[in-house]
């Protein structure tokens, strides 16, 4: 059955959904520091530029005042001096918060360090993962997605064959029990909408395989002539094991 088949896969779509999550976020989290490391550098290369500009334009206004006529020109300069020196202040009040954000974040990342090397990984915030171990864990997280795509891969072109066969088979049967039985066609389709894995189970002591529930024993004799019942607890359709076995068969033929 393509059940049978799907199995092989072990859940790999799974896995790779999970880890190609976890990569997505840790990216994101890579991207996010990136973002504001660049525009710390933007905004220190632009504050350093103003205190230059400034420093240079106070060093102009002092050699003006050597030349200054009389008071008034004297004062305007000084004016024009003390505006500048409250940018320069300005400027290194900015540098400074930049320099303490930085200080408090690389006191996080060594905080985690700490706690990684004593293994108390739940005690770590997105803060404190240091730089180095996020981006080996984003390159990690990567191979072992690319490695369990080529693991998937490898089963599907393995099985593709005998999956295409078994989809006719499967459809040809559809178009039987659609004129014979369609309402429990519609059910067998509702159950695997759902999160069932499987929608058709055996009678396995008395009981649905899929949820050990027990089946009540005025069930049991049509569930052996080839009929089923619909599970109360689960809702799955159980039937004789026989109808697996010869099921099997006929896809092997």
């Amino acid at each position: 059955m393509i059940e049978s088949i799907m199995s092989l896969q072990k859940g790999l779509p799974e896995e790779i959904s999970a880890l190609e999550e976890d990569l997505s976020f840790t990216s994101r989290q890579i991207e996010a520091r990136k973002k504001i490391a660049d525009e710390h550098l933007k905004l220190r290369e632009r504050l350093n530029g103003v205190i230059n500009d400034c420093r240079e334009k106070i060093k102009s206004f002092k050699e003006k005042q050597t030349l200054a006529r009389n008071n008034k020109e004297y004062d305007a300069l000084s004016k024009q001096i003390e505006y500048e020196e409250k940018e320069i202040a300005q400027a290194e009040i900015q540098l400074q918060d930049i320099a303490h954000a930085e200080h408090h974040s690389q006191e996080l990342q060594n905080k985690g360090r700490d706690l990684i090397a004593e293994n108390r990984y739940d005690e770590i915030s997105e803060e404190m993962m240091p730089d180095d171990v996020l981006q080996q864990q984003m390159e990690d997280l990567g191979r072992q997605a690319r490695q369990k795509k080529e693991e998937l891969e490898g089963i599907v072109v393995e099985t593709a064959e005998e999956v295409t066969l078994l989809r006719k088979v499967l459809a040809d049967q559809r178009a039987v029990v659609a004129k014979e039985a369609k309402r429990l066609l519609d059910k067998y389709d509702h159950l695997k909408s759902g999160t069932l894995q499987n929608a058709v189970v055996k009678l396995d002591r008395q009981a649905c395989s899929g949820c050990n529930t027990r089946v009540p024993t005025n069930r049991h004799t049509l569930i052996v002539q080839g009929g089923f019942y619909v599970c109360e607890s689960c809702g799955r359709i159980v039937v004789h094991e026989r109808l697996f076995d010869e099921a099997a068969a006929e896809a092997q033929q």
